[in-house]
């Protein structure tokens, strides 16, 4: 069973990545909701498969071969973890060996078609498990998506005895003939939670066990407004027995109008990103936007690969730069324009809803001076959280998107090694 209490401390702005020990306390406390107590139990009878179509593969997992791939060939560098070193180490010391399944399972795509899609599930090879961490997947890069790089921060962060889904999400993996849906944070959570519902039924046949009802979301990036989402989703959907008991989100873009429109007024961003969301829109809300009225330079002769998941969207803004109007036709971005209102509808209708209100607490993480995500994205979210009552951490920082990515990382990692 789980202790049910909530236990939460108020807004800190934190100057730079070295965290006061008092704040490790508060979040200390954080252990007393999450870590199962849980005996041992018999191991249950197989039973068919529902929403599980296969194991593709399984493979071992360790701590230090996962940060290693990390390092290598993903987007957090050295430098940027030397700040939480001692934290990475403690990690290290004390992660399991885990077993990563692969696993493909029935869901659908934005438009309801059932579709069979992929993820992964981390289990722990030693001892019960700890609890359920669901991390939906920030990496929107075919050849990139968990199924295909078993190791990402996300996962590290759960190594510590923890279950760990990470669903591929529609456009990667199984289903990477499709166009990534950015922004369809429902159809995310309806792809995740059915992922978890797999899941259960690989953890009853292969391990015998019963999956822990109460869990942990997180999602970083542009996944943490679809891990709000499942959330929410889980709210919605009682029916299915999941519990919320923690959100841990980070640099999401939780309003996609409200950051397209500063990074339209600023012509600036060091991520780009809307070219790919402008992109998907079109697809599947079939707005019939002609792209090289939008798309300007290079990009409007090669959207149709750069848009899609084929590049990694770092090498995107590589190649692309930081100042838009090189390669979006800002003209079209008018009031004036029925087109372009047509954008901004669909992006209404993308933001995520207020029309809920979480029962457990909420860690929110921002940097103050991000130029990827504006944390006016942040701070909208933060107001009508708290303004519903909802038991809000928010802790703004002076760092980049990617350190404070980090930061964030590195303290759930500090409670979870525990």
């Amino acid at each position: 069973m789980y202790i049910q209490e909530h236990h939460i401390v108020t807004t800190r702005i934190l100057p730079n990545p070295t965290r006061p020990m008092g704040r490790a306390i508060g979040l200390l406390l954080f252990v007393f909701t999450f870590i199962s107590c849980q005996s041992d139990e018999e191991h249950l009878k197989a039973e068919p498969y529902q929403v599980l179509e296969s194991i593709v593969s399984s493979q071992d997992l360790f701590f230090e071969d996962a940060l290693n791939t990390l390092l290598k060939i993903g987007d957090v560098t050295e430098e940027q973890i030397k700040p939480y070193k001692k934290k990475v180490d403690m990690a290290a010391m004390r992660a399991r060996k885990y077993k990563a399944h692969i696993i493909k399972y029935h869901t659908t795509d934005p438009h309801g078609n059932p579709v069979i899609a992929s993820g992964v599930v981390y289990y722990p090879k030693t001892g019960n498990p700890r609890g359920v961490i669901e991390a939906v997947s920030f990496n929107k890069v075919k050849s990139q998506c968990p199924s295909k790089q078993l190791a990402n921060l996300q996962v590290i962060m759960g190594m510590a005895g923890y279950i760990v889904l990470v669903p591929d999400l529609i456009g990667c993996g199984a289903t990477e003939s499709m166009v990534i849906p950015y922004l369809y944070d429902e159809n995310a959570a309806k792809v995740s939670a059915d992922f978890r519902l797999a899941a259960t039924e690989l953890v009853r046949n292969i391990y015998g066990r019963s999956m822990p009802t109460w869990t942990l979301v997180t999602g970083i990036s542009l996944s943490a407004s679809e891990a709000l989402a499942l959330a929410r989703h889980y709210h919605k959907h009682p029916e299915l027995g999941v519990h919320v008991n923690q959100i841990w989100i980070c640099g999401g873009v939780y309003n996609p109008k409200t950051v397209m429109e500063h990074q339209l007024r600023s012509r600036y961003s060091e991520y780009a990103f809307l070219p790919s969301a402008l992109y998907s829109i079109n697809h599947y809300e079939a707005l019939g936007l002609n792209l090289q009225d939008i798309f300007r330079g290079e990009l409007s002769q090669h959207y149709e690969e750069w848009c899609t998941g084929g590049m990694e969207l770092f090498e995107l803004s590589e190649r692309l730069g930081s100042d838009i109007s090189q390669y979006l036709n800002l003209d079209f971005f008018t009031d004036s324009n029925h087109d372009y209102q047509k954008i901004l509808e669909s992006l209404s209708k993308l933001t995520t809803p207020h029309d809920w209100v979480p029962t457990c607490p909420v860690h929110i993480y921002h940097a103050r001076n991000d130029t990827f995500v504006p944390i006016a994205s942040a701070d909208e979210l933060v107001d009508y959280l708290r303004s519903a009552g909802v038991k809000v951490d928010y802790v703004v920082t002076e760092e980049g998107h990617i350190e404070n990515i980090v930061a964030m990382g590195s303290d759930l990692v500090e409670i979870l090694y525990k």
